[in-house]
């Protein structure tokens, strides 16, 4: 073997040296990117919990949407009942007629 064979082996392992110096290099940042990745997702693991355990479900708000119709019919019951005592009162003041005053409260949403 040749001292020309011996040098062209040498250059050639220097080469691949350098080649897998590189690969090492390449690793060792994948590596330092998968650990900021994994950190990221527990993150966001984290706050998937914290949205699930706040987030309003269906049945929830189905249950608050049905609490505030009865509150708002409730309410307009009570509107009603006051509005027809008021007529009444025109009714006996005779400020309107009976006529009249059953065709104000045939126009309610809860007709009397």
């Amino acid at each position: 073997m040749g001292s020309n064979d011996k040098q062209e082996i040498l250059e050639a392992i220097s080469l691949l040296a350098q080649h897998i110096q590189t690969v090492a290099d390449d690793v060792h940042i994948l590596k330092g990117d998968v650990q900021t990745m994994k950190g990221d997702i527990l993150t966001m693991k984290g706050d998937i919990r914290t949205m699930k355990s706040s987030m309003v479900t269906k049945s929830y708000l189905d249950d608050k949407l049905a609490d505030l119709r009865g509150d708002l019919v409730a309410l307009a019951r009570k509107s009603n009942t006051k509005f027809a005592v008021l007529v009444e009162e025109l009714v006996l003041k005779g400020t309107i007629k009976r006529e009249v005053a059953d065709k104000i409260l045939a126009l309610e949403p809860f007709p009397a």
